[in-house]
């Protein structure tokens, strides 16, 4: 076995001889002089009484001399595992030197152990380093850590042992190079107790018997790959299908919830092997396991023939987690992780700065391959408002980073931390759909295929992507694509085009410029970036074509787009909101573009620009570039609206600026809520049918979760008619959203009923949740918070439910907990916590008279508190402040709410409507 490396180990000797002089100088990197390229790994769990806290390992590390200077000492990493024995053999199997373990040196804060050698090692030598060690088996869900299920028939309490190795937590199970470059290939060895199994990153090659009630578990040699994806866990499970092909494991009881799972990976991972005309088989692993985790910290993770997963994601209960939002989260969730068998197993970046390697495209096919296989889920259309918009928020402040960081920038374990953010992860994958979309999808496909063939069993810096995506780059788009990939890869942030017409609509200026939320929290305002510019009017209404007309250099101040051979009426930038970037238009055009979206098919602009208009519109009123007034004005258009994307972005934005209205504005947006739904009322109300789609599933839930929330057209009591006379239990697809719509009104008992009566925990926490939307706040305060039949986190929860889901009751409800705190503070078990539901609450306030509420109960109150009272008077400052941002940004936006209602409300608005289709004829005839 030990030759079956040999083929590869070139390429890991070049690998490391590019570490030798980037990384030998840095504290918390390894040097290159000496590098591994096979661990013999065995793990023995022996405990099978009581949950085991210990393990025992011996590894032997294959490793090769590759630097030019004398090597007097071998340094790799270690965590919270203790060294018993430790040895140095050479390639003949001759011990090079007796190591006393006393004399090994660890540094803690670098995690490097250095073992201390007597005699230089050979240049080109080959070695094998071991350790018998000794180390802990968490409960933190790092490096071997436990978890436990109670079994549904016995009530028996059932132990497994899982890993997750990466980031850093390798070397935590054993002795080891922990960085990604240092690929090697493992053997492992699992002794277990018996009725238990191991299962692991590749086949299971036999089980030997080793002592009384004993088994050793003997695995087939991994691809080399990087520490962090070593893998097994330790376990009581059920197969379904080929443990030495396919399957899916997961303990006993759920064997016959994991057909929809297994059905969908199979589907998956064969549309992979199509796309990227390279099987999975032939990267060099015969078997693909996905295995579930009662207890896991991600969604999954990625380990090469062992992803392992959350139970949520694979498992599909009847009746319970069989819903459409639950079954595209297991659809998306196996997209991701299994592609990662590609980007990140296959090819790895070489160190964690470019981490967006792996994960911009796990992200982009996390929705792009799962639309393929699920176009019922329109995740190409959802990935704008659930990825695109999401990330700009994050994008836009002072503590972004940019995707690519300078390696010596990312060092220690925080620092590497650091990379794993949502910039990784959205913002790599909307960067990914850009590139592909301008270049075309053959052309990208084509550079993804030669880049992953090229550098499998590798590691790789963007530059090594970026070579293929030039060499496949249209040649007819005029672009320095050097500077393009810099400037959306290692530049943060992302620009906004500011468009303004001339001479009746027959020139258009652009300008860019960076958006940011805050322009003083001191980000760069100056950056500037190459912008692809795509663009439909009423003229060319194609909004298919994606290949840019033209690209706005960083250079260029004001591009110049002509018109002077037919005016046009309207123009939409950014096709498909394809590209990274906001577009801010010129009031004429944006009164033009809201006639263009009021008229028959919203004149053929998509969802996706439809919402990128409304998400943008929320955004620069958020920051001041236009008025919220004007916002809510172009937002009537909505009222033709039925699609599920731009609702999506519309409610998001409402959700900041709702938030924000005081109790006596409330009615007048009520009004408005009421008004600007009314198509998409009167298409899904809240009865739902077999004929729904999944977005008219998810569309119908928030249209009620809003109305009934802000009372508004009789929601409440039309779910509650539906609760009690007509009544069918929800399916899980509705419960959050009816439940605590029903729970409004008389059917809260029946509520209360059925969460006493459930026996599924998670089901419990959502019938909890939902019957704390209840108006009668106070009896559900006195019976359910303050007794001892809820814990605490549920008492929490309860509370924020009651004013979060009811907005005009936040003034009583504070009232109510201000008038005797002392109760609450006991059923919380802590001041600090009740400081804390205090303060969460108070974030709700609007006006000065609730202000006033606060620094009242302040003043009556903070001595009980003792520390906790500065959560208090934070709270205070934060009051003031939302106050004066209510009063100085929504003065306008509340004279058009009074106005619009004493004018009739949607009347008026339609008025404007039509006012503003027959404007163009009015100047005609003029």
């Amino acid at each position: 076995m030990m030759n079956s490396w040999g083929t590869r180990f070139g390429l890991l000797l070049a690998l490391a001889l590019v570490l030798i002089g980037a990384c030998s100088a840095a504290d918390y990197r390894l040097g290159g002089s000496v590098v591994p390229s096979f661990y013999n790994l065995t793990i023995s769990v022996l405990s099978n009484v009581a949950e085991p806290t210990l393990f025992y390992g011996e590894v032997n590390i294959t490793l090769q001399v590759v630097g030019t200077s004398e090597v007097r000492q071998i340094t790799l990493h270690k965590d919270a595992i203790d060294i018993d024995e430790c040895w140095l053999y050479n390639e003949s199997g001759v011990q090079v030197q007796p190591i006393d373990i006393s004399l090994l040196i660890y540094d803690e804060a670098t995690q490097q152990l250095t073992v201390p050698l007597s005699q230089a090692l050979n240049f080109h030598g080959e070695y094998t380093l071991g350790f018998k060690y000794t180390g802990r088996i968490r409960t933190d869900m790092a490096g071997l850590f436990s978890a436990s299920y109670v079994e549904q028939d016995t009530g028996k309490t059932k132990w497994l042992g899982v890993t997750q190795m990466q980031r850093l937590n390798a070397r935590l199970v054993f002795p080891c190079f922990d960085e990604p470059a240092f690929k090697a290939q493992f053997q492992l060895q699992i002794v277990r107790p018996s009725g238990y199994e191991a299962i692991s990153n590749t086949k299971l090659l036999y089980t030997a018997e080793e002592g009384t009630d004993r088994f050793v578990d003997h695995f087939e040699v991994t691809p080399a790959m990087s520490t962090y994806l070593l893998a097994f866990i330790i376990a009581e499970y059920t197969a379904r299908g080929n443990v030495s092909d396919f399957a899916v494991l997961t303990r006993p009881e759920f064997y016959d919830h994991t057909e929809f799972s297994f059905q969908v990976g199979q589907r998956v991972l064969s549309a992979y092997d199509e796309l990227f005309q390279q099987s999975y088989a032939s990267l060099g692993n015969d078997v693909l396991q996905y295995a579930t985790s009662p207890r896991f910290p991600h969604n999954g993770m990625e380990n090469w023939g062992l992803i392992i997963y959350s139970d949520d994601v694979l498992v599909k209960v009847p009746g319970y987690t069989d819903d459409w939002s639950d079954k595209e989260f297991t659809v998306r969730i196996i997209a991701h992780e299994t592609s990662h068998m590609w980007f990140g197993d296959s090819v790895t970046f070489s160190w964690w700065s470019y981490f967006w390697l792996n994960e911009a495209f796990a992200r982009y096919y996390e929705y792009f391959m799962a639309h393929q296989l699920h176009p019922e889920y329109r995740l190409d259309e959802q990935f704008v408002v659930r990825q695109m918009q999401l990330i700009f928020a994050s994008d836009a402040v002072n503590s972004s980073q940019p995707m690519t960081s300078p390696e010596e920038s990312i060092q220690t374990p925080s620092q590497i931390g650091f990379k794993f953010s949502a910039i990784a992860y959205a913002k790599g994958a909307c960067i990914v759909r850009m590139w592909r979309n301008l270049m075309g999808a053959n052309n990208f496909d084509t550079a993804i295929r030669n880049y992953l063939k090229q550098h499998h069993l590798g590691n790789t810096r963007p530059r090594d992507l970026f070579a293929h995506l030039i060499d496949n780059w249209p040649t007819d788009q005029y672009v320095n694509l050097e500077q393009f990939f810099y400037d959306f890869t290692e530049q943060v942030g992302y620009p906004m085009l500011i468009v303004n017409a001339t001479r009746d609509n027959q020139i258009i200026h652009v300008e860019q410029m960076r958006f940011l939320l805050n322009r003083g929290d001191g980000s760069d305002p100056d950056l500037r970036y190459t912008v692809p510019i795509t663009y439909a009017t009423n003229l060319s209404p194609d909004f298919d074509n994606l290949t840019p007309r033209i690209y706005h250099h960083r250079v260029v101040d004001i591009l110049t787009i002509s018109f002077e051979e037919q005016p046009i009426e309207w123009i939409v930038l950014n096709l498909k909101q394809s590209n990274y970037y906001r577009v801010l238009y010129d009031t004429p055009l944006l009164n033009s573009l809201q006639v263009a979206l009021s008229s028959s098919s919203h004149s053929g602009v998509p969802v996706e620009n439809r919402a990128q208009i409304v998400d943008d519109l929320f955004n620069f009123a958020l920051v001041g570039y236009i008025d919220y007034a004007d916002v809510f004005k172009f937002m009537e258009y909505l009222s033709q609206e039925v699609d599920y994307v731009p609702w999506y972005a519309t409610y998001q934005g409402l959700q900041f600026v709702a938030k924000r209205l005081t109790p006596n504005q409330l009615p007048n947006f009520q009004q408005y809520l009421s008004d600007i739904t009314a198509s998409v009322f009167a298409k899904l109300g809240v009865t739902w049918s077999s004929d729904d789609t999944a977005l008219d599933v998810y569309n119908r839930n928030k249209l009620v979760d809003w109305l009934c929330r802000y009372q508004t057209r009789d929601c409440i009591q039309l779910v509650a008619d539906k609760f009690t006379n007509d009544f069918e239990k929800p399916s899980p697809d509705y419960r959050r959203t009816f439940y605590c719509a029903a729970a409004r009104s008389e059917p809260y008992e029946r509520v209360m009923e059925f969460y006493r009566e459930e026996t599924n925990v998670k089901e419990r926490e959502l019938l909890w949740a939902a019957a704390s939307c209840t108006r009668s706040y106070v009896a559900h305060y006195q019976n359910e918070i303050l007794t001892n039949g809820s814990t605490v986190s549920q008492k929490t929860i309860g509370l924020a439910q009651m004013y979060q889901q009811n907005p005009d009751l936040i003034t009583p409800i504070f009232n109510m907990l201000a008038e005797n705190i002392t109760p609450l503070a006991e059923a919380l078990d802590s001041w600090a916590a009740t400081a804390v539901v205090i303060s969460d609450l108070a974030d709700y306030f609007t006006s000065r008279e609730q202000l006033q509420l606060l620094q009242d109960f302040y003043d009556g109150n903070h001595l009980l508190f003792g520390q906790s009272a500065s959560e208090l008077s934070k709270a205070l400052e934060t009051v003031e402040q939302n106050v004066q941002w209510t009063e100085m940004r929504l003065d306008r936006l509340a004279n058009y709410l009074s106005k619009r209602k004493d004018n009739g409300g949607q009347q008026s608005a339609q008025v404007l409507v039509m006012l503003v289709l027959a404007l163009p004829l009015l100047l005609a005839w003029l």
